[in-house]
């Protein structure tokens, strides 16, 4: 008898824990996976609550939940990808006035209006701003004078210089290279 009695127990203990089992399993597809799409966009400051609301439409529930399938398709995928970040930035001299430099190798730089010149040793490079391709160029003591119809412009050089070795000419601006 007491060997009945004992698998009766052990019978009903069986049941109830497949009771147990199944109570558990129902209540787990009751609650929802962890949404990873609206966790982050709730954590955002200043929109989470926008998102939170938004979240409640049928047209963003839909579109949250395909971002969410994609996550977890991927996490079970388990591809492992190398994430990257680049930037660039991209500055230009605001010149206020003229400005001179001396650089370390010797040579000098100078920053105008509407020109620039680098000068080393007994050469000087020199750019100018200029109306058109047609431009006559005098060389006069340490002056650059440059001639159009309606136009003309002097220069002061930092030295005489006598001979241009090269003329360039695009999109308005005139290339010159100077010695003495």
């Amino acid at each position: 008898m007491v060997k009945k009695k004992n698998k009766e127990e052990k019978s009903e203990r069986g049941e109830k824990a497949e009771e147990v089992e199944e109570n558990i399993d129902e209540t787990k597809e009751d609650e929802e996976e962890p949404k990873i799409v609206e966790s982050f966009l709730k954590s955002v400051p200043f929109f989470g609550g926008f998102f939170k609301e938004l979240g409640k439409t049928d047209v963003f529930k839909k579109r949250f939940e395909e971002a969410n399938n994609q996550i977890q398709e991927n996490l079970r995928k388990g591809d492992k990808r190398r994430w990257g970040f680049q930037a660039h930035i991209s500055t230009r001299p605001i010149i206020k006035g003229e400005v001179k430099k001396l650089k370390e190798d010797g040579s000098e730089v100078f920053y105008g209006k509407d020109y620039w010149y680098m000068k080393k040793g007994n050469m000087l490079a020199l750019a100018v701003k200029v109306p058109g391709k047609n431009v006559q160029i005098k060389l006069e003591d340490k002056k650059l004078i440059l001639k159009n119809k309606d136009w003309e412009k002097i220069i002061n050089l930092p030295d005489k210089y006598r001979i241009i070795r090269e003329k360039q000419y695009k999109k308005n601006n005139l290339g010159l290279k100077l010695t003495k």
